[in-house]
């Protein structure tokens, strides 16, 4: 299970880009009942030109066509230290598991 990156120019976090996806990520949350260890995190870019949203492992399988539709892509486990929590159960931050989820 991988991380998830979509990236939002600051352009489209202007204009509410970040709004919509908030709450699409939100309504697969609540509609699964909030898992343990979905959660999305988020911070600017060095150069605040970008900002990154960070989905945990365990959201991947409720959010697959939300990941698609940012052309989400999957990376190893971002640093934690520059990290915000936007929605969903922080225990996701610490994603290290190996396995599978049923």
């Amino acid at each position: 299970m991988s991380w998830h990156r979509i990236t939002l120019s600051r352009q489209e976090y202007e204009s509410g880009e970040m709004a919509v996806l908030f709450g699409a990520f939100r309504a697969a949350y609540v509609a699964k009942n909030g898992p343990e260890g979905m959660a999305m995190f988020g911070c600017w870019t060095d150069d605040e030109t970008c900002y990154f949203v960070y989905t945990t492992p365990r959201s991947a399988r409720h959010i697959t066509p939300l990941l698609d539709a940012y052309s989400a892509h999957q990376i190893d486990t971002p640093d934690p230290s520059c990290l915000s929590l936007i929605y969903g159960d922080e225990s996701g931050l610490s994603s290290f598991e190996i396995g599978f989820e049923a």
